[in-house]
């Protein structure tokens, strides 16, 4: 892994040295928000026009805060974005469109009640977006306390959505979704913890995401918004949006000093920094996730292995489609560094898929997957 790192920072040395003149064109200092209208995502659809319209409403009147994603648009043609979109219905396991999720949950647009939220996690953040004779960098970082223990599957999510995109065919969508990205690790947990967050963009992905900051004069067409999903340890109700702040990205107008060059040094130092944060993060994802084994030892009886690497918490059972299980796993603690053997007496037919549900020490929740073909094929 050390290797790999002087790999990565060797490769931008050429990098470093050609963006020598970067200058922050503008830059944005925002308070934290209070209290934000509920998040209300919206999946387009057929005929849903007049349900789009009245939650436009909504949300220029400050009800709702409004996510538009746009799927279907590659065969619609006209140059929509839909990678991130369709992404996203699959994260809510949507099958069809027009679809709504109310505060980062599948929800029935019919059951929205227009509400402004006190925000339990108080953000302040900032915007920079840097370059030379363009937009090269779109950096952000936030600064917030934790005001008590975040459970493991809480989340940051940033979207960057264009307030009014037209397409090649003239068509209008408000509030829609250009990117979005999620740092399910990228901080800490623990109560009364500070942390500092940072997320950095670079032009080629801004670029692949149809967003075109140019010298950042228009840079206000677009808007950020950084929305923590999850909740507190020993939290009672279900996960739910601690935080939305939101805010039109600065202009080259509201620019700082452009004498204010970084030089290759600091920018350097900045790039083997966030590359030694990633190394360290993938080291110790791939030294504490738990490997969930297994294969058929008789008609009906799957022998599995589960293998930790930080001490792990088993939880439910689900099985695949056609399948149910004849007992279950039993839900214990494993080890750090040991492996659990046992059997597990399954009814069903065709490829079996299981899904358990673990809690590992310091990585939070995960799922593990096991895929077995037909026990018919092995006969």
């Amino acid at each position: 892994m050390r290797v790999f790192a002087i790999f990565v920072a060797l490769l931008f040395l050429p990098l470093a040295s050609a963006l020598s003149d970067l200058t922050v064109y503008a830059e944005g200092h925002y308070k934290n928000q209070e209290e934000a209208p509920i998040l209300v995502e919206w999946f387009h659809g057929e005929e849903d026009q007049e349900q789009l319209k009245d939650l436009v409403e909504m949300d220029r009147d400050g009800e709702i805060t409004l996510l538009h994603w746009r799927t279907g648009a590659k065969e619609e043609g006209g140059g929509f974005p839909e990678g991130d979109a369709n992404a996203r219905m699959m994260s809510h396991a949507f099958n069809q469109t027009p679809a709504a999720a109310i505060d980062g949950y599948p929800d029935q647009i019919s059951d929205l009640k227009p509400s402004v939220n006190v925000n339990e996690v108080e953000i302040d953040w900032n915007i920079e977006l840097i370059g030379s004779t363009r937009v090269e960098l779109l950096n952000i970082t936030a600064t917030w306390t934790n005001p008590h223990t975040l459970n493991g599957a809480t989340q940051m999510h940033v979207f960057i959505i264009e307030t009014e995109a037209v397409d090649a065919k003239g068509r209008i969508v408000h509030n829609l979704v250009r990117d979005w990205a999620t740092q399910p690790t990228s901080f800490y947990f623990e109560n009364n913890t500070v942390n500092e967050w940072n997320e950095t963009i670079s032009r080629d992905h801004l670029d692949g995401a149809g967003i075109d900051l140019g010298d950042a004069s228009h840079a206000d067409d677009y808007e950020i918004l950084l929305v923590m999903i999850g909740g507190f340890e020993n939290d009672s109700s279900q996960n739910r949006v601690l935080s939305i702040q939101r805010a039109k990205l600065p202009t080259y107008w509201q620019s700082v000093e452009k004498s204010a060059s970084l030089t290759p040094a600091i920018f350097l130092g900045i790039l083997i920094i966030c590359i030694g944060f990633i190394v360290a993060s993938e080291r110790k994802r791939e030294l504490g996730l738990p490997r969930l084994e297994g294969s058929w030892t008789d008609k009906g009886v799957i022998e599995y292995r589960i293998i930790a690497g930080f001490s792990v918490d088993i939880g439910e059972l689900e099985m695949g489609e056609g399948w149910r299980a004849n007992g279950r796993i039993k839900k214990q603690n494993i080890a750090a560094n040991t492996t659990h053997n046992g059997t597990l007496r399954v009814s069903g037919s065709g490829n079996l898929s299981l899904q358990l549900a673990v809690k590992v020490e310091q990585l939070g929740d995960w799922i593990l997957d096991l895929n077995l073909p037909d026990p018919e094929t092995n006969d």
